[in-house]
């Protein structure tokens, strides 16, 4: 099963996300919790410390592919499992997180 929730800033998404992710571990899921807000905070939600979060996932593993039809597809360099084991970290509950990348800075104008 696969959960994206979406929404306008302040209205709720990373409480709502983190509940979900940890009630979904509790009952033996394999959750993998995926932070891709350009202001992260899913970690604390789930209960990490800021020692313990994630760097962002390397935008370098994703690499321009040209399928043999010539579109031009993006893909991860390596199996989304091994992204997920080599840069997740664990969370309370068993919650696996993967913080997306944020921003690194604001863009004139």
């Amino acid at each position: 099963m696969k959960i994206a929730i979406a929404g306008k800033g302040g209205s709720g998404k990373t409480t709502l996300t983190a509940t979900l992710a940890r009630l979904f571990a509790r009952r033996g899921r394999q959750v993998l919790a995926v932070d891709a807000d350009s202001n992260p905070n899913l970690a604390a939600s789930l209960g990490l410390s800021a020692a313990a979060t994630p760097s962002p996932v390397p935008r370098d593993l994703l690499v321009d592919r040209t399928t043999d039809d010539g579109k031009r597809i993006t893909v991860l360099s390596m199996p989304a499992a091994e992204v997920a084991a080599r840069y997740g970290a664990i969370a309370p509950d068993g919650v696996r997180l993967l913080v997306m990348g944020k921003v690194a800075h604001a863009g004139a104008g």
